[in-house]
Order: structure tokens, then sequence, then C-alpha cells
């Protein structure tokens, strides 16, 4: 029967650790899985966590932390809590790309104890994977690939996978990879066909040579982009030399796509790398802090600007009735644009190489938004001010900052990407504030411009 997480074993849990029960806790953890003791830990303190580790055998605790991988902060704070003897049983439970993010956690003197307790086959896996970096298909990989010779017969493949599950342990595998004497990929066979095939063909003439792969170095964000668009669910992994070197399963897989949304969520909402369940003030003001310094300087621009048309505006103060309007809409018409190139640029719909392609679509759009927004401040701005003059420079305005907006919006994404830097910084503060400054000196300098021509 499926289980959902229940809210209220949270209180329970608590309650049985404040009040010093740890049979009955040890007994309720029991009956739960990994999925939800580690939603659990993310509503406890640290030290209830510590306990709770405490009553979870090493196969248990090692599936909770692998579970808490979404929850970085969190994971952090408890690991560098656990004694060695707890970790060395969590970790020689773990796969070894899981083991890896766990040992890079911890400090080299940590991490170096850690990794001499284990077994010398699965530390020189888990080295191997550290040399990685933890966000390329590297990082992300297991060891754990099942290969066979593209020379060998199908009853030879099956027993020397069985050979290979005997040795190294089972993990599930839907997919067996076919390597040629030097062990470069050059195919694929599913557990199916090896299965049903005539045990005497050669593995040559069932494998399917059209193989996808992905570099070790690659970029997280352009393993889970190759994945979607190949409809893959796991990725085989080769290095330079274009040897097999090991594979990324769906679980791996569906956390990229979840960190690269939570991490674009973040920088739309100008909170950074924060997460949901970040309990430390001093984390958060850091992620927080530096998108609400850019803001208080982008007023600070606005503020010289108004004060440079400060005496105009003195005249004609019906003016600064529609500032606020005019600087929102830029910063909203600036944020459709750029969302869409962000979304583009990420699924590899939109290429850098579509600068001027995207620049005139949008432009194009905003042209069209423009006018029609306009005709209705028009008749807004004439409805309060009486005063054609103004009705028809804020018109004009308008017109001219949904413009500067889309083009910002939609140029900036892709020049950052062409800059290697990543392209949803270019939404949420970056925009808002560059259109809040442009939008108010084209409405003021449109406006008292032509206010000047009129009177004259």
């Amino acid at each position: 029967m499926a289980k959902t997480h229940d809210p209220r074993y949270d209180k329970v849990v608590k309650r049985l650790i404040t009040t010093g029960r740890p049979q009955v806790l040890r007994s309720l953890l029991d009956t739960l899985n990994a999925v939800e003791i580690a939603q659990i830990l993310l509503q406890l303190k640290l030290k209830h966590q510590l306990v709770v580790f405490e009553q979870l055998g090493p196969e248990k605790a090692s599936d909770v932390l692998s579970n808490l991988h979404d929850s970085s902060a969190v994971l952090s704070d408890l690991v560098g809590e656990l004694t060695h003897e707890q970790l060395s049983g969590i970790i020689g439970e773990m796969d070894d790309d899981d083991a890896a993010d766990i040992v890079s956690i911890l400090d080299d003197t940590q991490a170096d104890a850690l990794l001499e307790s284990l077994p010398a086959k699965d530390r020189a896996d888990v080295h191997n994977l550290l040399q990685y970096d933890e966000e390329s298909a590297g990082g992300l990989m297991t060891s754990y690939v099942v290969a066979i010779r593209k020379d060998q017969s199908v009853d030879q493949a099956i027993r020397s996978i069985q050979r290979y599950t005997q040795r190294e342990g089972f993990e599930m595998f839907y997919t067996a990879y076919v390597v040629d004497e030097f062990q470069h990929l050059i195919g694929t066979v599913s557990v199916t066909e090896l299965l049903l095939a005539d045990r005497s063909v050669s593995i040559a003439t069932i494998m399917n040579p059209d193989v996808v792969a992905v570099d070790i170095d690659l970029d997280q964000e352009e393993v889970a982009r190759v994945a979607k668009e190949y409809d893959l669910v796991v990725v085989p992994v080769i290095d330079k030399h274009l040897r097999l070197a090991g594979r990324i399963t769906i679980d791996d897989l569906v956390d990229v796509l979840y960190e690269e949304h939570h991490e674009d969520m973040g920088q739309f909402a100008g909170t950074g790398g924060e997460e949901v369940m970040e309990t430390s003030i001093f984390r958060t003001t850091r992620e927080r802090l530096p998108w609400l310094f850019l803001s208080m300087v982008g007023g600070f621009f606005a503020a010289l600007v108004m004060n440079g048309f400060g005496k105009a505006l003195s005249t004609m103060p019906e003016t600064a009735y529609f500032i606020p309007l005019i600087a929102a809409f830029g910063g909203n018409v600036g944020i459709q644009s750029s969302s869409i190139m962000v979304r583009g640029l990420a699924t590899g719909a939109i290429q850098t190489t579509d600068l001027l392609i995207r620049l005139w679509k949008e432009l194009r759009v905003a042209l069209v938004n423009g006018v029609i927004c306009a005709t209705l401040l028009g008749f807004m701005n004439w409805f309060i001010t009486r005063n054609p003059t103004t009705a028809l420079s804020a018109s004009l305005a308008l017109i001219a900052v949904v413009c500067i907006a889309a083009s910002i919006g939609a140029s900036v994404p892709i020049l950052l990407k062409r800059l290697h830097i990543d392209p949803a910084l270019a939404t949420g503060p970056f925009i808002t504030t560059a259109n809040d400054i442009l939008g108010i000196t084209v409405y003021l300098g449109i406006t008292f411009n032509l206010g000047h021509l009129v009177s004259f």
C-alpha cells in the first residue's frame, strides 16, 4: 500500500525525544521509510536530528542521508556532527556517487580518515568520483556500470554480467553497454533484448549502435537537457578518450532538474541559493542582502534622474502621477521577455546565435502590446489631468519604455550565456532595476521635451 508523509509524525518524534523514550522512538522509526524520516528531520532542530540518527541502523541511515541531498544546509550540519563510527557505517552502505557527495562535505582531515576506513575497492571508486566537479556528469555518475564486449555471444554476455554482479553487488539496471577491446562505448543492449535473444548470436548483431552519451566534464544542467531531449532514464558517461566511465541514473537526473529549477527561481526572486528549510538567520541574510543592495543602488540612480527633472516636475506636478505605472510596466515587460529567453536557453529551444531573431520577435510583440496599452494610458492620463499634451507624452513614453524593456529582457540572457554566466541572473533585480532607471528617464524626457515644444 502506498504511503504518504503524515505531519503528525513530526510532533510525535519530537515528543518522544524530549520525554526520553528511545525504545518507543526506535519502534516508530522502524515503521517509517527513509523518505518519511528525511521529511521529519527537516522539521527538527539539529540536536533532535542527532537523536533520531542514533536509533537508525547504517543501511536506513544511509538512505535517509541520500534523501536529504535537496537540503544541502541541513545535510551539511548533520554530517558535520555525526561521529566517525557512524559515518563509516553509513558510507559503507551507500552507492559510490552518494558516498562521494557525503565525503565532499567534510574537511580534508575527516574525509581522509573516513576514506581510509573503507574497503580498497570502495575507496578507489569514491576517490575517483571526488576529482570531478560535483555539478558535472563525473560528479553525478556512479561507477557501477554493466558493460559487455561486442564480440561476445549472448550466452557469454549473460554469464559475464552474472560474474560482475556477484563481485560488485547487485544494483538495478535496464541497459547493458557494449564496448570494444579498448573500453570505448559503441552501443547498447536492453535487458529485455538480452534475455529474449538466441543465446548463440553475437552481441554485435543485436546491439543498438546509436548510443547517446555525455562527456564526463559536462555541466549537470546540460546532462539533464540531453536526457530530456532523448528520453533517457539512464545516461552513460564517457571520458576524454571515449571510454565508458559510468552512468547517471534517473534519480540523480530528477535531483538535477529540481536543483536547477530551485536555483533559477532563487535568482528570479533575488534570494540566490537560499533553501526553503534554511534556519540560519545569517545564511538567509547573506543570500538576500546583495540583491537588496542592488535594488537600492538602482533606486538611487532613479532618484538622481528625478532630481535632474526637479524644476520641471515643480511646474508640471501631474507628470509624477504616472511614474510608478511606467516603471512597473517596463519591469513586467522585461521579466516576461527574459523569462521566455531563460526557459528557452535552459531547454535548448533557443541558442546563443538566435539573438537578432529573438530580439526582432520580442520587439514586434512589445510594439503591439505597447500601442494597445499606450492608448489606454492616454485616456487614463487625460481623465486625471485634462491635459492632452501630458496624455500624448505618457502614451509615447510607454511605447518607448515597453520596446526598451523587451530589448533588454531578450538580449541580456543570451549575452550572459555567451559569457558563460547563468542567464537566470538576468532576471529579477537586474531587469527591474535597469528598466526602472531607463523607464523613468525616457518618460520624463519625452514628457517635458514635448511639453516644452508645445508651449514654445
